[in-house]
């Protein structure tokens, strides 16, 4: 599915605009789908339904901040029950750079490495799958995970209004 056609059906149907938002930042920060799905998807969504009127800041940016921390968390204990199974899996194995450089932020930066890869579009979903798979305490991971998406729903917010003035 393009992003025409999402745009097209947000345009269609508004009231699931922000299930949608909900579903695209929960998915970009699931560690297998995320992998896959782009960010600027959602960046676009958020954009277009604030240049055309449908949602506002304060309806967009808290249910994106919501998706994408559940995902975050999701992720985490995907890592902490499996992922050692998952790292076996030929899909990561495909990309294990990704898993090689989110391992060094690791290593550097503990359980912030989490607000340092949420602002990392390439390691975003797999942060917090690997530090699941650290001896990290969830305590730990869950407040560096909660100022990581309030942060990012800043940047959601500067990246929404910037764009809808450029556009």
């Amino acid at each position: 599915m393009s992003l025409d056609a999402i745009l097209q059906f947000i345009s269609a149907n508004s009231e699931y605009a922000l299930v949608l938002i909900f579903v695209f930042a929960f998915c970009e920060s699931l560690v297998v789908v995320g992998s896959i799905l782009s960010s600027a998807i959602l960046f676009s969504i958020c954009v277009f339904l604030y240049n055309n009127g449908i949602l506002n800041l304060n309806s967009i940016v808290p249910i994106a901040v919501i998706g994408a921390h559940i995902g975050d968390t999701i992720s985490f204990y995907i890592g902490k029950k499996s992922g050692d199974i998952f790292l076996n899996m030929t899909f990561i194995k495909k990309r294990q750079h990704i898993i090689e450089k989110a391992n060094r932020f690791i290593k550097r930066f503990g359980p912030y490495t989490v607000v340092i890869g949420r602002w990392v579009p390439a390691i975003r979903p797999v942060v917090p799958f690997l530090l699941g798979i650290s001896e990290m305490k969830f305590l730990n991971f869950y407040k560096a995970a909660v100022l990581a998406v309030l942060t990012w729903g800043v940047g959601l917010i500067i990246l929404t209004t910037g764009l809808s003035s450029i556009l």
